[in-house]
């Protein structure tokens, strides 16, 4: 396979580090092995020096969750020791969450560190990161794709009484039983509950003495610590709709599908007392602390002068809600960054006038389109580049095979070397083909005044509905849909804007996904 060589940034002699994930599953057992070898091969060809592998094995693209080598990768790029670049063998397996795969990029380069994939075809110059973003936006398609039909299939045994995966919940058993048979004949297995004998009856007395309001250390008493041995494993366990016979596979309930352990009155009667309960447990969305200062840009916002989170805090003796770089929360270490408070209202307020005044206007889209297509608007000029590529891509194949002809018949180790040579050219040759083509694709976007208009009414008024009415969190999950990432100052912020595509998936507009930051 050819394999795109190297930036102009990590020329040889360069130090750079390897990401490698894959999945896992059977058929990707060898995954990440084989990536490594790939990339070491490249480093040794391209003159690169391979300072790190991160190495991530079964670990799904969707999201940073359980990705330990991942964060530790983020955190050398963040260190004075980090290489010149990151090499990846795709962007999917960088990550295949949009906004994670901008984020962490970004991240990335602020520091300096150019990131390559070996396979993915971005041009050199400006035009690069809307390139990205249409790859980006693939992959989290096909992340999304391939989710549905697994839950497609996993709906279908559900509907036949077969669970979706999974060990059974405390109480049940699982009975496997052969449905159908591989291509290569070995069974295919599904499961189905079936109540156990031990943990049953157990089960069914835990729910009834939290309904006659008994405490959970009275429940594990009586139930001899046979469910479970610690306090805190029981909110999720009186939580749990399969021991109302309920099968669940996502948001997909049937009713009836094994054996239930607890009635509906029993049921409903715990998950009152759990509600009442519910505002004592700390972390709690109900806990009084999230109650009194919820915080619109936590999650959201990063101090701009160092990148630690920005944290919600209530400061001085009139408690007035304020946002303060991670770093300096422990008094401490109130000199290891610049940051200073920053008026939390002030800020939610700016923030969200930004998103509205500025970032959600046709006008501030049509522009960033115009800037676009200003740099490849000349398609005859791009037709005719591409032509000449394509006359030195078939000078490049005819040479060769010329130069195989000649290894075969002499061995000659510079005609090896010449192969080599030529195979990158033509490695690049195809490259540029591919940019190319994508510029011209990029040349004939059209998005009507109306279109845009009619679709950025509507987020706007989610937005402003839900500001009146003070959901603070439905506001920033609305936020999210355009703001990937705040870098928040005293006197200065950035807000890094993209746009949801889906919601143009019928314009030519889901062509592109114009992003970026915005100084304000």
């Amino acid at each position: 396979m050819n394999y795109i060589p190297p930036p102009s940034e990590l020329s040889p002699g360069s130090s750079v580090c390897c990401y490698l994930r894959d999945s896992g599953g059977d058929g990707q057992e060898q995954s990440t092995a084989q990536q490594r070898r790939v990339l070491e091969a490249y480093c040794a060809e391209h003159g690169l020096i391979l300072a790190q592998v991160f190495e991530d094995e079964a670990r799904a693209g969707g999201t940073t969750k359980g990705r330990n080598e991942f964060f530790e990768m983020i955190e050398l790029a963040q260190s004075p020791q980090r290489p010149d670049g990151l090499l990846v063998w795709n962007y999917a397996r960088f990550a295949r969450d949009m906004d994670d795969s901008v984020f962490y990029r970004a991240l990335i380069r602020k520091k300096g560190m150019a990131i390559h994939s070996l396979t993915d075809p971005i041009p050199p110059g400006e035009f690069s990161r809307v390139i990205e973003a249409l790859i980006d936006y693939s992959n989290d398609e096909k992340r999304r794709q391939t989710s549905r039909d697994v839950k497609r299939g996993l709906n279908d045994n559900l509907q036949k009484g077969f669970t979706a995966g999974g060990p059974a919940a405390r109480g049940y058993l699982l009975a496997k039983e052969v449905i159908t048979f591989h291509r290569d004949g070995k069974p295919r297995l599904a499961s189905k509950l079936e109540i156990d004998p031990e943990l049953g009856p157990l089960v069914s007395l835990a729910f009834n003495m939290r309904a006659d309001e008994k405490s959970y250390a009275e429940i594990m008493q009586a139930t001899h610590g046979k469910l479970y041995k610690t306090k805190n494993c029981f909110r999720t366990f009186f939580a749990n709709k399969t021991y109302l016979g309920i099968g669940k596979c996502g948001d997909v309930e049937i009713e009836n599908h094994h054996p239930a352990l607890v009635d509906k009155a029993t049921w409903q009667a715990v998950q009152e007392i759990q509600k009442r309960s519910q505002h004592r447990v700390k972390g709690s969305r109900l806990h009084p602390k999230r109650i009194n200062y919820p915080s619109l840009l936590s999650g959201l916002a990063v101090c701009i002068h160092c990148g630690t989170p920005v944290i919600r805090e209530v400061a001085g003796k009139k408690k007035w809600a304020a946002y303060l770089c991670g770093k300096k929360r422990s008094r401490q270490n109130w000199h290891a960054c610049d940051g200073r408070q920053i008026n939390a209202i002030k800020a939610d307020k700016i923030v969200v006038d930004t998103v509205l005044e500025k970032i959600l206007t046709p006008e501030f889209i049509a522009e960033l389109l115009d800037e676009i297509r200003a740099l490849v608007e000349n398609t005859d000029a791009i037709h005719q580049e591409e032509a000449l590529v394509r006359k030195s891509l078939l000078a490049c194949e005819k040479a060769i095979n010329r130069l195989i002809d000649t290894i075969e018949a002499t061995e000659s180790p510079a005609a090896i070397d010449r192969l080599k040579e030529r195979e990158n050219e033509r490695a690049r040759l195809n490259y540029e083909i591919n940019a190319l083509q994508t510029r011209k694709r990029a040349a004939t976007i059209v998005v009507t005044e109306d279109a845009l208009r009619m679709v950025l009414d509507v987020w706007a008024g989610e937005i402003e509905e839900a500001r009146q009415n003070e959901e603070v969190r439905n506001l920033q999950s609305l936020l999210r849909r355009f703001v990937t990432k705040i870098e928040l100052g005293y006197n200065l912020a950035r807000i890094w804007y993209t746009y949801p595509v889906d919601a143009f998936r019928d314009n030519t507009l889901s062509q592109l996904i114009p992003s970026g930051p915005l100084d304000f």
